[in-house]
């Protein structure tokens, strides 16, 4: 619908390097990176996943709880014409990052559950890092999309090892794309990867055995 927009839609932007910056920026949203993560880790696990679950039932529970359902009332916000698309509002994202705060929790539940470890963690680490973001945005418009890649990459280099480095790749171009987009400053957008990062890093230390 017509005011289900992107709020660097709402802003005019154009000419090449804002269509370059608008698909890297589509391509990344938190809840894309999650479902890209979760196919990783349900369909080439770096151990078992458990005696219950097997990738595609692995992966339809993060696709309820990890992708489809955090973003559910932003969709049906957007729709009502309250908010744009990226939660540009500062004010309006913490009702938002405190839903996906819930839905995190139940994916975990259900990994708990299920013995599911190597989600178990990835899920926990959503929810420490989508915490951290929202006390971050409590002082600044944080982004959402730097954390959104900062944590499951780091996730990845965990449990991967090297050959998941390329993720910084994906870092530096969505830190380009979200400032030439005018959604966030460097330091916003660059403090949402390292934010991310460092509480990743902590979670897995602590959880991930």
């Amino acid at each position: 619908m017509e005011h289900m927009r992107f709020s660097d839609e709402i802003l005019g932007l154009e000419g090449t390097r804002v269509t370059l910056a608008r698909a890297i920026s589509r391509l990344t949203p938190a809840p894309l990176i999650n479902l890209y993560v979760g196919l990783i880790m349900s369909f080439l696990p770096p151990k078992s996943l458990g005696p219950v679950l097997n990738g595609f039932s692995s992966i339809l529970i993060c696709i309820v709880f990890m992708v489809i359902l955090p973003v559910a009332p932003i969709m049906f916000s957007a729709w009502r014409g309250k908010i744009d698309l990226d939660v540009s509002a500062r004010r309006m994202r913490p009702r938002f990052l405190l839903f996906a705060m819930m839905c995190y929790s139940l994916a975990y539940v259900v990994y708990w559950w299920t013995l599911c470890d190597v989600m178990r963690v990835l899920a926990a680490a959503y929810f420490t890092v989508t915490s951290g973001v929202l006390i971050g945005t409590l002082v600044t418009k944080i982004s959402v999309h730097g954390a959104g890649v900062g944590g499951p990459g780091t996730a990845l280099i965990y449990v991967y090892g090297p050959v998941a480095l390329l993720i910084i790749v994906v870092w530096i171009a969505v830190v380009w794309s979200r400032t030439e987009l005018r959604q966030h400053t460097m330091l916003q957008t660059v403090g949402g990867v390292v934010l991310a990062i460092l509480i990743t890093w902590l979670t897995y230390l602590w959880l991930y055995i």
